[in-house]
């Protein structure tokens, strides 16, 4: 509003409404599947297959939906804290996304190791190994822990825009 002398007056604009948010990036789900019988049903381009008896003896890099994973097979009677301090930055350096644990031991005694490498361990989505009765967190950080045998597959969520896992949802 301007005063009875014309001078200095401005009109003022209301501001502008804030620009429409643009489309959303788009998410991908990689679905892990834990010790399918037979064929999977309703595999895509996503999935990945895992057989909890048998941890993979080297590092197995796979690409589903343009994210790169790493699958990390525990040696038996290795030492989990000083393999997956070096295990897991190595796949990070090869380009991992995000990084699978698969374990013959029991997932109990992991979950230290885990809980108290959490920063270091960030980019670890998935952990499973065997159950051995003890208790154990179904999470650790962003990380899902899984016994083998509880969960017939496992859905791994990334936001593309970011390259990093979102959730971790064990289905049964």
């Amino acid at each position: 509003m301007c005063g009875l002398v014309g001078v200095g007056c401005t009109k003022h604009e209301p501001p502008a409404p804030p620009a429409a948010p643009g489309p959303r990036k788009p998410r991908v789900d990689v679905t892990v599947w834990l010790d399918p019988r037979g064929e999977v049903p309703g595999a895509t381009a996503t999935s990945v297959t895992l057989a909890t008896d048998a941890p993979p003896e080297t590092r197995q890099m796979l690409e589903r939906g343009g994210l790169h994973l790493a699958i990390l097979g525990l040696p038996k009677g290795a030492d989990a804290g000083a393999f997956l301090e070096k295990a897991v930055p190595e796949a990070e350096a090869a380009g991992s996304n995000a990084t699978i644990v698969v374990s013959t031991g029991c997932l109990a005694d992991l979950a230290p190791v885990l809980q108290k490498n959490v920063a270091p361990f960030w980019t670890v989505a998935l952990v499973v190994g065997a159950g051995c009765g003890g208790k154990v967190k179904a999470a650790i950080g962003a990380a899902a822990l899984v016994e083998a045998g509880q969960a017939s597959r496992v859905r791994i969520t990334f936001d593309r825009h970011t390259r990093a896992f979102l959730k971790v949802e064990p289905i049964r």
